[in-house]
């Protein structure tokens, strides 16, 4: 069974979900049309909380999260079958739980967007929190097994470079996010949004080379009955 779709749906999904909805946001007068990556005029939930663009987003980011669920169980059963000690198991083991958290994040975040009240409040923060950081570290524990077991995945030298420093790119602009506001609150306040865009569209961009990577590796996902 080839499964490549899964990766590329990981990495193209969410990208079309928050721009298609923030372009019908935009054509509604909800949000402005404007760049939201170098104007940071408006967030990624401001697209998604009112109806029509609210239903667009709901309808693409759920699933989005349930295949986001399938890519990390299908990269642990994956590299699991690959050469690798019992540091490397658990290493992937840690990976694939963070990955289905984040996406259990996700949900929570988007069941909740557009509602009021503190209690929908906390939600959205805490599925955000979960979703952006166990995303990365996610990404970092998978390109880290990844390079352990490059000899046996066709280009993954390459890739897991790439990989890393995506990683190591998202880490500099969150510290860097942390760093601006406690140096001045005012200032962050004015580019918050568009860290935001630009941090989602760095891990979808990781999502990406993990499509390539299976592309480039070749595999085909077997189910076996036992007898």
């Amino acid at each position: 069974m080839n499964l490549r779709i899964i990766a590329l749906l990981a990495a193209v999904l969410p990208f079309a979900a928050v721009h298609l909805t923030w372009l019908l946001a935009a054509s509604y007068g909800h949000v402005d049309w404007c760049n939201p990556y170098l104007d940071s005029c408006t967030s990624i939930s401001a697209t998604g909380r009112q109806p029509p663009a609210s239903y667009l987003f709901r309808a693409t980011m759920l699933p989005a999260a349930v295949i986001l669920a399938l890519y990390w169980w299908i990269n642990y059963a994956w590299l699991r079958s690959l050469h690798g000690g019992n540091a490397s198991v658990r290493a992937l083991r840690w990976m694939l739980w963070l990955g289905l958290l984040a996406s259990v994040g996700l949900i929570l975040y988007v069941t909740v967007l557009g509602e009021a009240g503190d209690a929908w409040r906390f939600q959205r923060r805490a599925g955000t929190v979960l979703f952006f950081s166990f995303t990365f570290l996610a990404q970092l524990l998978f390109a880290a097994q990844l390079h352990a077991r490059a000899a046996h995945v066709p280009g993954a030298p390459r890739l897991a470079i790439a990989m890393q420093a995506l990683c190591c790119l998202l880490l500099a602009l969150g510290l860097l996010t942390v760093v601006l506001q406690a140096w001045d609150g005012v200032l962050y306040d004015s580019v918050e949004d568009a860290f935001e865009w630009t941090l989602s569209l760095l891990l979808q961009t990781n999502f990406l080379l993990g499509y390539l990577l299976w592309r480039r590796a070749g595999w085909r996902l077997q189910f076996v009955v036992p007898r």
